[in-house]
């Protein structure tokens, strides 16, 4: 399963990141942009954690918000430094890099409308994340849900957003219901994070 930015972050600001790790068969994968190649070339998930950093400064000492920002650095900071260990960065193939820009070009906008997809075009990760989805017949963890009509439209088979992720992991055994809704409550209401109700 290769995931999206979105997806592992929710992940990993849960507390679950070892929990999608099981779920993904052992290696968490992601398409090359949401996470560089090394620390010394930045990603998404590099700019999340950079946002949460700055959040840190900007709230006083005791506060929720302070507390919510510590709780994203740290957790982003821990996903990250699984890089190269069960963490993969996959590169994309010339003609995944193709379709992504196709994912994302202002002009093909009626060609996205033809996949089910509304207006707007994805993100550099997301764009990447579905056409690597699709071409390697990955299962795809995505919550956008224009990405995931594209992907079903272009041909992809198994998506999970983060709900039915984390509903897997209770199923399966790695979280209780009680504390899957918990968190993923937490994700809702206090990390900008504007999934479905479970």
């Amino acid at each position: 399963m290769i995931v999206d930015t979105s997806l592992a972050r929710n992940f990993a600001i849960a507390g679950w990141a070892d929990h999608l790790r099981d779920l993904c068969g052992g290696r968490i994968l992601v398409a090359h942009g949401v996470l560089g190649m090394d620390p010394e070339e930045p990603g998404e998930l590099d700019r999340a954690l950079a946002f949460s950093e700055r959040e840190t400064q900007r709230y006083p000492a005791g506060s929720a918000e302070l507390a919510r920002a510590v709780t994203a650095e740290l957790a982003l900071a821990g996903l990250i430094a699984r890089r190269s260990m069960d963490l993969e960065v996959l590169l994309p193939s010339v003609h995944e890099l193709s379709m992504a820009i196709r994912l994302q070009d202002p002009a093909l906008r009626e060609w996205r409308r033809g996949l089910g997809m509304k207006a707007r075009r994805l993100d550099s990760g997301e764009a990447v994340s579905v056409a690597m989805a699709v071409h390697r017949n990955l299962t795809l963890g995505f919550d956008d849900r224009d990405g995931r009509a594209g992907f079903h439209a272009l041909g992809g088979s198994r998506c999970f957003t983060t709900l039915e992720l984390a509903q897997l992991a209770v199923s399966r055994g790695l979280l209780s219901e009680a504390e899957a809704r918990r968190g993923y409550e937490r994700l809702r209401t206090e990390f900008r994070f504007f999934g479905p109700d479970w």
